[in-house]
């Protein structure tokens, strides 16, 4: 894959009608005299994309990184579209967006590195049942081919040893009923990992699990997933790993094994990744705008 030039500017997805993390971002960018802009969701998601940018300049050449809030692959595609029609590029295409976005597809690219998993077509559990069962016995992680909701941790996410098919059906009824309209495609049903647990946090278990930013084919950043007060490792083995997954920006989650292994446990563009709280957005920003 070529590898695309830096991103001049950052075009920050925002709903007007939700307290916004990503102020605090946008600060961070304009402190490094990065110009922003803002992507109305609301708008964005009620069908109205040209609404969306009415903030974004009628005419140009920017080329634009989307930092916001999780879109579907064709919601972003909307944007693309949208941010094209005024002369713009995003940094990331949709293709690109959905390559590290959803699991079938960055799933079979990086398989000797993590949990073994199977997917669904769809939200119909008995599927998921007969597709789960060819990983062997629980325990298992379900999510959509996005997502988790391991809030619920054990209503919702993780399928304990001994579970019958009553049990996991009505886990795949409750990941509905967290993901609602959001929920993504299909389920995902995973081989439960046995991670290092470092703590816990009110949903349940917190591994020690790093985040890992990568910007065309680098390792940008990597910090604790939890506010663990942790030394970060030498990640820089996991760059090989890393051009694998065609996307310009695009995290990869890694956590600790009990033997003290590493495992790959989560994909995503990068865009819609949120960052760990030891990392300062500027010294992201910086690595990723850095033309070299």
């Amino acid at each position: 894959m070529p590898t695309p030039p830096a991103a001049k500017a950052i075009l920050f997805g925002r709903n007007p009608h939700q307290p916004d993390p990503f102020d605090v971002e946008a600060d961070a960018a304009e402190a490094l005299g990065v110009d922003t802009y803002q992507a109305d969701l609301s708008a964005l998601l009620s069908g109205d994309a040209a609404r969306a940018l009415t903030g974004v300049p009628e005419r140009g050449h920017l080329r634009l990184l989307y930092r916001g809030w999780m879109l579907t692959e064709e919601e972003y595609g909307e944007l693309d579209e949208a941010v094209r029609a005024l002369g713009h590029q995003l940094t990331t295409t949709p293709e690109q967006y959905a390559a590290a976005h959803y699991l079938p597809h960055w799933y079979p690219r990086l398989a000797g590195y993590t949990a073994r998993s199977v997917w669904t077509e769809g939200p119909d559990a008995a599927e998921a049942w007969r597709a789960a069962r060819k990983l062997g016995p629980p325990p298992w992680i379900l999510k959509d081919h996005v997502k988790s909701a391991k809030e619920r941790w054990t209503e919702a996410c993780f399928v304990p040893a001994g579970a019958t098919r009553e049990d996991f059906e009505r886990s795949c009824q409750n990941l509905l009923d967290e993901r609602g309209d959001r929920f993504e495609r299909g389920f995902v049903v995973r081989r439960y990992l046995p991670l290092k647990v470092y703590g816990r946090t009110p949903a349940g278990p917190a591994h020690l699990e790093f985040r890992l930013f990568f910007g065309r084919g680098r390792l940008l950043a990597a910090e604790p997933y939890h506010e663990f007060d942790v030394e970060v490792p030498d990640f820089s083995a996991f760059e090989p790993l890393g051009r694998r997954i065609p996307s310009p920006f695009f995290t990869l989650d890694v956590a600790m094994l009990e033997d003290g292994g590493w495992a790959v446990v989560e994909v995503n563009d990068g865009g819609v990744s949120g960052l760990p709280p030891g990392l300062d957005p500027r010294d992201l920003f910086a690595a990723l705008l850095d033309p070299r």
